[in-house]
């Protein structure tokens, strides 16, 4: 393609090369997902070693470096592809890096880059599931899984620290290796861990046992990205936190990034000392709460799909409404589904099947929320009768319960807005689509509301 072409050691990178590129892209992720959004991009052709091509929105080229660059690279390379970079071009004006307009240009190694060597897998202490892609974000975690977007695409420059804390099995992890996973696709050349908090302190009784404290120092301070899980078990231990006070220092202060993990906020950390708890909350904070019924579904459709199995939606929701604090548990009980079907020649999952092969589980779980067991758990909390919910009374005492009731069980039953209008005395759909954003609107600006809310759902839940 003349001036057009990316050369390397007399290879070209042209449009031909984009064109099989895009036909094995169509192969691997289906026609649908092609026409969505790969077709409206077009090839620009190159400039040095860079590749560019225009796609239609930032919004487009978001979702694609975020789902659909690991593919791209693995592509190319598959191809025969010379190392390049890739440029998004957005509707053919000026290339728009990751941050926003009218923000500081990031460094030239800010590029979407297609790395020539191969991962070194055994080293990578990334797991190759854990990704974006296939991260399922729902209310209780959207915001941390926006946080770490924004981090892997900018880092050191949106959120530095990040603090992200909730409950075991919420994803925590996952968003950790989801970032060094595209850190490592769109910026190889940067140096990013993930280790333990346990690790870090074992490798720093190794270096005071090796009197080698320095090389310890040297090790941890020359990486770009530092992710420590579960840093919340340094508390207390008073060398530990001293070394790591140093080190967050000297990360923090030559533009590194550090992200952390921990079960709990900072301020809940009773054995932390106040200098680094002040640190952690510099940055940005973002806790994981347990996924509402609608995203414990969802996240069982995509690794059913992961594991190319259907999953009926009877028996999606059978185990959705009886596991709901952690995803693990969620995944286990489809992992042993899928065991069992195979055991048993592939035969289809029923409900029927869940019900035996899962007894164990689902007998520990909670039990299934109905709207008559909200019922009856917002008369108690109200201190007023079942006739009285139900009724058409409207004073303020009497209609505040009953829309409580309605979005309570809006938000953790199956229930269509007909049916919960019907438990309450026949109302339309459009009394109960009142009452739950009325009742919405109130639990996200008052927290007395918000703590009424939450005793509710942890009594049925509990």
């Amino acid at each position: 393609m003349g001036s057009t072409a990316l050369q390397k050691d007399g290879q070209t990178v042209d449009e031909e090369l984009w064109r099989k590129l895009l036909t094995c892209i169509e192969e691997s992720i289906g026609p649908a997902k092609f026409s969505t959004w790969f077709d409206p991009l077009k090839y620009l052709g190159s400039h040095g070693q860079c590749l560019r091509v225009q796609v239609p929105n930032r919004f487009t080229r978001e979702w694609l470096s975020e789902h659909y660059l690991p593919l791209m690279v693995q592509t190319l390379r598959q191809l025969g592809g010379p190392e390049a970079t890739i440029q998004f071009e957005v509707g053919g004006k000026e290339p728009l890096g990751p941050a926003d307009e009218g923000s500081v240009p990031p460094a030239p190694t800010a590029a979407l880059q297609v790395p020539a060597p191969p991962p070194v897998l055994d080293d990578s202490p990334f797991n190759p599931r854990l990704t974006f892609e296939n991260f399922v974000v729902g209310p209780g975690n959207q915001l941390a899984h926006a946080a770490c977007l924004a981090v892997a695409q900018r880092p050191a420059d949106a959120y530095n620290p990040l603090f992200l804390y909730g409950g075991v099995g919420l994803g925590k992890t996952h968003l950790l290796h989801s970032i060094g996973h595209h850190v490592r696709v769109t910026r190889p050349n940067l140096r990013v861990t993930y280790i333990s908090s346990e690790n870090f302190l074992n490798d720093l009784v190794n270096a005071i046992q090796a009197h080698d404290v320095v090389e310890f120092r040297n090790t941890y301070r020359t990486y770009d990205i530092l992710m420590i899980d579960d840093i919340q078990f340094i508390a207390g231990k008073e060398r530990t936190q001293e070394e790591f006070f140093h080190t967050f220092n000297d990360l923090y202060n030559n533009l590194r990034q550090i992200i952390l993990t921990s079960d709990r906020a900072p301020k809940e950390m009773s054995t932390l000392e106040d200098r680094l708890r002040s640190r952690f909350e510099w940055g940005m904070i973002a806790d994981l709460q347990p996924p509402d019924l609608e995203t414990r579904m969802a996240i069982l459709k995509k690794k059913a799909a992961f594991l190319d199995v259907h999953l009926p939606d009877e028996v999606g929701y059978l185990i959705a409404t009886q596991l709901r604090a952690d995803v693990r548990k969620l995944e286990g009980a489809l992992n042993r589904l899928v065991l069992h079907s195979s055991i048993l020649g592939n035969r289809t999952i029923t409900e029927e099947m869940a019900t035996l092969v899962l007894r164990d589980m689902l007998e520990q779980g909670e039990p299934v929320i109905t709207v008559e067991r909200i019922q009856e758990a917002v008369c108690s909390h109200f201190r007023i009768t079942l006739n009285l919910l139900t009724s058409n009374k409207r004073n303020k005492e009497v209609a505040t319960a009953r829309q409580v009731a309605m979005y309570l069980a809006r938000q953790l039953t199956k229930s269509s807005l007909p049916d919960i209008g019907r438990h309450f005395g026949g109302k339309d759909h459009t009394t109960v689509i009142h009452a739950c954003e009325k009742i919405k609107r109130l639990v996200e600006s008052d927290p007395q509301v918000k703590a009424e809310i939450d005793q509710l759902v942890s009594r049925l839940q509990g």
